[in-house]
């Protein structure tokens, strides 16, 4: 099978995955997002130590896996859970011969901010939809296809005319040509999702929440790009032939979804 084809089968099969999940019910969908963080945060330790490490691993995937499960098992206390869970990794470095301080906090931290707290902020949607108009699930599923869509489009418009590097340091074959069809393709379908099919959410709220999941999911790829160039390593993980890693997959959604969280909140 060639690599555009283990792509596209793999990655289609990925979508059905993700969608089927969210529509199936709320539990399958945390059991998406459980295994997102497990896996994610075995990751985040493998690019953050650099090394086999495995008792560091280990505390890295307990903690990120405990951060999403306490935080949306026990919601009315996540706030104090989450405050506790997120001061053990000083005392772990505190009493570890082992590893060094940096070593443990980075690796730790990463996992409950970077994987976790996304996951957590989705399950919210779900089960607490910011938008009163719409049930949450409809509501992750748009902002999934979104992501997607800036995806694709910023692939192929950067294929197709491309000539300008948008951030060479970091990610040599993304271009500021890819970029701008990214956004521009997403605004569009941001409208037309919204005009046309959910009505949510007035227009020009939707479009702007379109330019924030493009900005800020670009800068989440490009943050993990960075993690993987600084880690030497081409895919943070072989989870999804052909397209790498939970990390790979998931690397705009894990920083355009707190920001769109926090535009719905003050917005």
């Amino acid at each position: 099978m060639s690599e555009l084809a283990k792509r596209t089968v793999f990655g289609s099969l990925f979508v059905i995955v993700v969608i089927g999940s969210i529509l199936m019910d709320y539990w399958a969908f945390f059991a998406l997002m459980l295994a997102t963080v497990a896996i994610g945060s075995q990751e985040v330790s493998k690019l953050m130590v650099k090394e086999d490490n495995r008792s560091l691993t280990v505390s890295t995937v307990l903690l990120g896996t405990l951060f999403f499960v306490l935080s949306v098992i026990f919601y009315l206390y996540s706030h104090i859970i989450q405050l506790i869970l997120l001061l053990t990794p000083l005392l772990i470095a505190l009493f570890s011969k082992r590893h060094s301080f940096e070593k443990i906090v980075v690796s730790c931290w990463t996992s409950m901010f970077y994987v976790a707290l996304p996951c957590i902020l989705m399950m919210e949607f779900y089960w607490n939809a910011p938008i009163d108009t719409i049930e949450g699930k409809y509501l992750i599923i748009m902002l999934f296809c979104l992501i997607w869509i800036n995806d694709i489009f910023a692939y192929l418009t950067g294929m197709a005319f491309g000539k300008h590097k948008l951030f060479e340091r970091i990610s040599p074959k993304k271009t500021i040509e890819g970029s701008v069809g990214g956004l521009v393709m997403t605004v569009l379908a941001s409208f037309l999702m919204n005009h046309y099919w959910l009505l949510v959410m007035d227009d020009c709220k939707m479009m702007i929440t379109a330019v924030i999941i493009v900005v800020f999911g670009s800068l989440g790829d490009l943050c993990e790009s960075m993690m993987k160039r600084q880690a030497g390593v081409k895919d943070s993980g072989n989870v999804i032939p052909g397209h790498g890693g939970i990390l790979d997959r998931f690397d705009a959604t894990f920083l355009a979804v707190p920001m769109v969280y926090c535009y719905w909140l003050v917005g």
